[in-house]
């Protein structure tokens, strides 16, 4: 097998005018809409496990019920490194098109099926079971969603903007969280019982018309020039996962570790913080809820700017200055919460999420790209991310809950385990080189 790479598989789009344009603009809008109903089914599920899935699925409402829906949330997490195995496979294989439209499949199914699931008074250890392989389909769909999403548009990117073209899809993780956030807020509304009877069941009910909506999206989208390139030239390799295993070992630590931080402060915001204002602090969890969708809104300007500016600054530079400001904010972040005060927590969050999370995650889906050529990107970018993801992201609302637990209701331990995050993603980003400015043939 050669190794022999063809710049012409890397190349950014050039000629076509404004017919090219016009279609790179209607390719983002498409990955914008089509990730962000694909990450409200993802997102949907901590919001319930944070608020009624103890109860309902567990049989408690108190610390055991809570730890049990948050170990749930985290099986969807352990799931995301098989299907970023599958998924980036196929997608390096068949094309990162086709691997996009099976995922939306995947995930639309599983969590509409939720939405009609029996719950622990009715089906006993069934519901919970159910529930599991309900969130482990999710967790095996979602593997393969980021990567392809942004790989469709990192490989159309001009040269100098693809923190630019990448961050535009990962918009969609905040805008589908605000979605998410926004129809469970309405529906938390609703008296307690019927609420717990039948309210909660709506928002993932509700993924069926959206699936087929971005089926519909999605359908029309055309393959990227890279791949299309080396199937055209035969440039496929036939285990691309086992390539990157023995060619970029370092690459693949390294882009786990790049995503440390985010994951980490971004579950521990949207699932663990919720729990414990709601729960702890007795904060109203509609004003939370609302809380939290209306500081993630801002994530539809602040990741997009964030990606660009490291287009101008470099990735390093503002992927170091997200982590170094999420490491410094994470104690007041907490006090701002004790206070219990609705519109100091809402400014908590603007600063907590569309600041120093996205600084560190708007550069994040170019500067994971940038460390494979085009035969393994998707593994690598897949790969890394969603063990990154099973690692960090999964076990961070257990985690924080657990630590809170054993200060006796200090969040004091939860900041060092934010710290901790922070540093590891530190070290990752300064271990390689600046990726910005050059051709994404090799990587770092």
């Amino acid at each position: 097998m050669s190794t022999t790479r063809s710049t012409s598989t890397e190349a950014p789009p050039t000629g076509g005018g404004t017919v090219h344009s016009s279609r790179a603009k209607d390719r983002r809008r498409t990955m914008v809409a089509g990730t962000v109903l694909e990450w409200y089914d993802f997102n949907l599920y901590g919001l319930a496990s944070a608020l009624v899935l103890g109860p309902l699925f567990f049989g408690s409402s108190g610390l055991g019920g809570t730890l049990a829906s948050f170990a749930t949330f985290g099986v969807g997490f352990a799931a995301r490194p098989v299907g970023g195995m599958l998924f980036g496979h196929l997608g390096d294989r068949v094309g990162r098109k086709k691997v996009l439209l099976v995922t939306l499949i995947a995930m639309g199914a599983a969590t509409t099926l939720v939405g009609v699931l029996p719950t622990h008074a009715v089906a006993g250890v069934w519901a919970p079971v159910l529930l599991i392989l309900l969130r482990i389909a999710q967790g095996i769909a979602v593997g393969g969603e980021f990567a392809g999403a942004t790989l469709l548009t990192v490989e159309n990117a001009p040269a100098g903007r693809r923190g630019l073209y990448g961050a535009v899809p990962a918009m969609g993780t905040g805008a589908g969280f605000v979605l998410a956030s926004a129809v469970f807020g309405t529906v938390s509304l609703l008296p307690d019982d019927a609420f717990l009877t039948w309210g909660w069941r709506i928002p993932f009910l509700i993924s069926i018309g959206l699936v087929a909506f971005g089926l519909w999206l999605r359908h029309g989208v055309e393959e990227t020039p890279a791949f299309t390139t080396l199937r055209k030239e035969g440039a496929t390799v036939r285990s691309p996962l086992t390539l990157v295993l023995r060619t970029r070992p370092g690459a693949l630590l390294r882009v786990l570790g790049i995503t440390a931080s985010g994951f980490v402060w971004g579950y521990l915001i949207q699932a663990f913080a919720l729990s414990y204002a709601t729960k702890n602090l007795g904060i109203p969890r509609s004003a939370m809820l609302w809380a939290i969708a209306l500081a993630s809104a801002l994530e539809i300007v602040a990741i997009p700017f964030w990606g660009r500016l490291s287009d101008r600054l470099g990735r390093r530079r503002v992927v170091l200055a997200g982590v170094v400001c999420t490491a410094a904010y994470a104690y007041p972040f907490f006090r701002l919460l004790d206070t219990r005060s609705v519109p100091v927590v809402l400014l908590a969050l603007v600063v907590a999420i569309p600041v120093c999370k996205d600084m560190a995650f708007g550069p994040q889906a170019a500067l994971l790209a940038e460390q494979f050529d085009a035969r393994v990107r998707f593994s690598g970018v897949s790969v890394g991310r969603e063990f990154g993801g099973a690692l960090f992201g999964g076990t961070a609302p257990f985690i924080g809950t657990a630590l809170v637990a054993a200060a006796g209701g200090s969040a004091t331990p939860v900041v060092l385990y934010v710290a901790a995050a922070c540093a590891l993603t530190a070290v990752a980003v300064l271990s390689g080189r600046e990726t910005a400015r050059g051709e994404i043939t090799g990587g770092i």
